[in-house]
């Protein structure tokens, strides 16, 4: 089972008010110091990010009968260039908007007599909560490819949940999200409690200071572990029963100058006990599944151009 940090994701992702976009900045507020922080970006910003990861699946079964629910061990690593093209910029009710595009490479040697691939595109709008409201190019990713995307856009639309009257240093807030990845266990929802730990020399920009936010999410099981059948399960005669249980950890450094995510790291473990039959009880299958990963996205500054 993949997390979609919602991805968030998640995954969970209005009239111009300016032809080339409007600049949200990040300004303290109020005298308890107080920071909203929000994306200082224009029409036609280019950002450039790179993305790691580490998978890792197990997985036991205890009986050959296909089903629909067909994991298989993984243990990948790999990394990820990705040019992020904003398209359009502007708020709504004093939240921001983006449309914008991302081209991904994989970070592939390219030998003589073999040009590098071309890179893939993904179409999308964060809206003024952080969700992803539309995403098209997806289904044209690797697998892999999907996972780190996705979580490259929920942390870069993070500072879009921070609450709306800004945050101080010390703050904790608490949040509950459903989880969106199709799995043979139903209701199951991520609590999420953030903090604002500190601000700190950024990692990428040292001459700029960071906030620096701490997630810890737990995955919390709401149905009956004897009756947890989804309903598109349902729908195929099938009938499932078992447990799924997940944390993970996520830090980011986002700068207080510009709003911008400079790295992201998530650490996530989950595991998932299901048994999935056929509604009469008949042909059942047990699956034993452990899952570990860890992402990283960093930002890459443009190379300024030497003066003359």
């Amino acid at each position: 089972m993949s997390k979609d940090p919602r991805h968030r994701g998640r995954s969970g992702f209005a009239a111009l008010l300016l032809a080339m976009g409007i600049v949200l900045v990040s300004a303290a507020a109020e005298s308890d110091d107080r920071v909203k922080i929000l994306p200082r970006l224009q029409n036609g910003d280019t950002l450039h990010y790179e993305s790691h990861a580490r998978l890792n699946r197990f997985v036991k079964t205890k009986s050959n009968v296909a089903t629909m629910f067909d994991p298989v061990p993984l243990h990948a690593d790999f990394s990820t260039n990705l040019q992020l093209f904003v398209q359009e910029f502007h708020a709504v009710d004093h939240r921001p908007m983006m449309a914008a595009a991302t081209e991904l490479l994989p970070e592939a040697q390219v030998t003589p007599g073999n040009s590098a691939p071309p890179p893939l595109k993904v179409i999308f709008t964060i809206g003024g909560d952080g969700g992803l409201l539309h995403a098209e190019g997806l289904d044209d990713l690797q697998p892999e490819q999907r996972l780190a995307w996705q979580f490259w856009v929920a942390q870069f639309a993070f500072v879009w949940t921070l609450p709306a009257s800004g945050v101080k240093p010390g703050e904790k807030w608490k949040s509950v999200e459903a989880e969106k990845t199709p799995t043979p266990i139903a209701n199951l929802v991520w609590e999420r409690e953030t903090t604002y730990v500190q601000d700190d020399k950024c990692p990428i920009l040292p001459e700029e200071q960071c906030a620096v936010f701490l997630t810890i999410a737990t995955l919390r099981q709401k149905s009956d572990p004897e009756k947890t059948t989804p309903e598109d399960y349902d729908l195929h005669q099938l009938k499932t029963s078992g447990t799924a249980k997940g944390k993970n950890e996520t830090v980011l450094y986002v700068s207080l100058k510009t709003g911008l995510l400079l790295r992201g790291s998530e650490d996530l473990q989950q595991s998932l006990d299901v048994t999935i039959a056929k509604a009469d009880d008949s042909n059942q299958v047990q699956y034993l599944v452990d899952v570990t990963s860890h992402f990283e996205t960093v930002f890459v500054p443009a190379v300024q151009s030497p003066t003359r």
